[in-house]
């Protein structure tokens, strides 16, 4: 398989599996091991932001955000630091806020963070810090 396949395969794959968990009501349990899994498998094509990441944003202000900072501050990953991204820019709060972009600093300088990470992390850091 091509790079483009296994990455077609795998989305198509992961979206046929979210949808299995919403039938029975699969809940917010499915979201730390969703977050391991993109731990371990920094390299994965997950999509923007794909199925697994749609799946688990179904659970803002149920469980959702408390989850995603520990993996953020375990391993960030280009997932992650993506998903985080859009929890800032959804987040009003200016408290709140501003503890979300110290945490995404804090991660851009994390050691276990892979290289894509830090990229993505950069790159977010500086848009946020300018504006």
């Amino acid at each position: 398989m091509t790079p483009e396949e296994v990455t077609a395969d795998f989305a198509f794959r992961s979206d046929a599996l979210t949808e299995r968990w919403a039938v029975p009501g699969a809940g917010s349990e499915a979201i730390e091991p969703i977050l391991r899994f993109m731990e371990s498998h920094p390299g994965v094509d997950y999509g923007s932001p794909g199925p697994l990441a749609h799946f688990i944003e179904r659970f803002y202000r149920n469980g959702y955000e408390e989850h995603l900072i520990q993996s953020i501050r375990r391993k960030p990953t280009a997932q992650t630091a993506w998903m985080l991204n859009r929890l800032i820019n959804g987040t009003r709060d200016p408290s709140t806020r501003r503890s979300l972009i110290e945490l995404m600093v804090a991660a851009r300088d994390n050691p276990d963070a892979g290289e894509r990470a830090k990229i993505e992390l950069a790159h977010f850091v500086s848009r946020l810090e300018s504006s």
